[in-house]
Parts: structure tokens; sequence; C-alpha cells
């Protein structure tokens, strides 16, 4: 039983590992430009599927996988510089509208370019370790160190570096911040490629254990959302910490009650985390000096 336990705890902290990278890109963008973007889960289908593409046409899988996040990445800016900025009067409702049509616009282009089958990418480089009977497959450990290293270094970027507390003074005050010489356009940029790149992270780790496909991304990047909630929108390391309970418990759920529920999980945690504490896991507000 020990042994299960562990080992349903294994694979749901590298599939929270997923959700985690996902909720640091819907931090980003709703930081900086309050925008909540329903398209991030499809932008890590775009590039698992993109990576598959590459690798059956001869390319080295690392280097696919290079490829096919810089490409994710540009694409957000493009969502971007072709939607987003053109809208004015952008609140949170009118985003969310505009990146639902943006996750159609991408799950019907990846179903007539890659077909309504499911793809796989080749497992990355690295050895399965066994630790008293608990198998952790390699690639748990790409998911893990993905979200180690990007992750990561998404948080430390927005936390310790002048330029990332600077865009995070974007949108609470952006008069104040045109004023010292913060460029909101440059801001809504920086925060749609990091969101972007940790999107296509997020779809190409993921893309040899779980399938990639055209209309996985829109509950993978709900499921991202959750996470967020759980940082209250603005808190990296809340949602980072709510995004790997949520990838356990789900775990937890399929192994001891059934599979059928494990999607249902986030949602029921949405319920209860907005009916208890709307603010997430965040326990205190604080302030950032620029």
């Amino acid at each position: 039983m020990l042994v299960d336990f562990l080992q349903l705890t294994v694979a749901g902290l590298s599939q929270g590992s997923v959700y985690a990278l996902l909720a640091v890109g819907l931090i980003a963008t709703y930081t900086v430009r309050h925008v909540i973007n329903i398209a991030q889960g499809d932008f890590a289908m775009l590039a698992g599927l993109g990576a598959v593409s590459m690798v059956a046409g001869g390319v080295p899988l690392l280097l696919a996988v290079l490829f096919a996040i810089i490409g994710v990445t540009l694409a957000s800016v493009i969502m971007e510089r072709l939607i987003i900025s053109r809208v004015k009067n952008l609140t949170t409702l009118v985003s969310i509208i505009l990146t639902l049509g943006v996750s159609t616009l991408i799950q019907a282009c990846m179903l007539l370019a890659w077909g309504a089958e499911g793809r796989r990418l080749p497992t990355f480089p690295g050895s399965d370790i066994n630790v008293a009977g608990i198998s952790i497959r390699s690639q748990e450990l790409w998911m893990l160190g993905a979200l180690l290293v990007v992750g990561g270094g998404i948080l430390l970027f927005y936390e310790k570096t002048k330029f990332g507390k600077a865009l995070r003074a974007v949108a609470e005050q952006p008069v104040a911040a045109r004023i010292v010489g913060i460029s909101p356009v440059v801001a809504s940029i920086v925060a749609f490629a990091i969101a972007g790149f940790a999107g296509g992270v997020s779809g190409v780790v993921a893309a040899p254990l779980y399938l990639a496909t055209w209309s996985a991304g829109l509950l993978l990047g709900l499921k991202g959302f959750v996470a967020a909630v759980l940082g209250g929108l603005v808190s990296f390391r809340a949602a980072i910490i709510g995004a790997l309970v949520l990838g356990v418990l789900e775990q937890y759920v399929a192994g001891y009650i059934d599979g059928g529920f494990k999607d249902a999980v986030a949602f029921l945690v949405l319920i209860l985390v907005l009916i208890i504490r709307p603010q997430g896991l965040v326990l205190r507000q604080s302030a950032v000096r620029v």
C-alpha cells in the first residue's frame, strides 16, 4: 500500500509540474495586462504536435523541442500584437472571450494539420530510476526538472530583477509606469513571450507520456487556470504549490476511486477555493518596489 501511495505521489507531482508551468504563464499575462489566456493549453498542445512532426521529418529530438518552443513563443507574441493590443478597453471578461476565440482557431488548425489521432513524442534521453520498489520514469524527471528550471527561473525573474518587478508595476500603476520610463507595450510583449515559452515547455515535456491531441489543450489550460487561481492569480509560488497538489490529488482519485473522476478534481477544487478562500493560497498581499 505504501509503495502504491508513493508511486501515485510521484506521478502526481510530475503531472502537476505541467499544470504549474501553464499556471506560471497565465499569471505572467494576468499580472501585466489582466488577461486570462484561455488558449494557454492549446499553445502547449501546438508545441507538442509541432515537435512530433519535426521528429518525424528527421529533425533530432532536442532540436525539434527547441524549435517547437521558440515557435509557440512567437505565436503567443503574435497573438498579443494582432489581437490583445488592438483592444482599447480590455477587461478580463473581454480577454477571456478573445482568447477563447484564439483557442478555437488553434484547435481547428491542429485538427486540419494533424487529424484527430493523438501523437506522442519519443522519450527524452535518460534512464528510469527504481527506489524501494518505486519506479520513476526518466520523462517524469524531465517534467519536474522543467518546472524547477523554467518555473523557478521565471519566479526569480519577477521577484529579483528590476525589469521583472517593473512588469508587474505596469498592471498596478500604468500611468506611473510610463512616467518612470516603463513601456507598457514592451511589458505586454515580454509577458506574452514568457507565457508562450512556459506553455511550449509544458507541452513538449508532457508529450512523451501523454498524447498530444488537438482537443486536449482547453482542459489542460483550465487545470492550469485552477492552479493560477490557487495562487490568487498573482503569486507564482502559491500557484506552483497548488498545481503540484492538484496533480497529486488527481492521481489519488484515479488510483483509489476511479479514473473517470480524475478530471473533476480540478473543478471541485476551484469551486471550494472560490467559496472558502477566493484569494487563493496567498497568505498576504505583498508590495513590490520598483
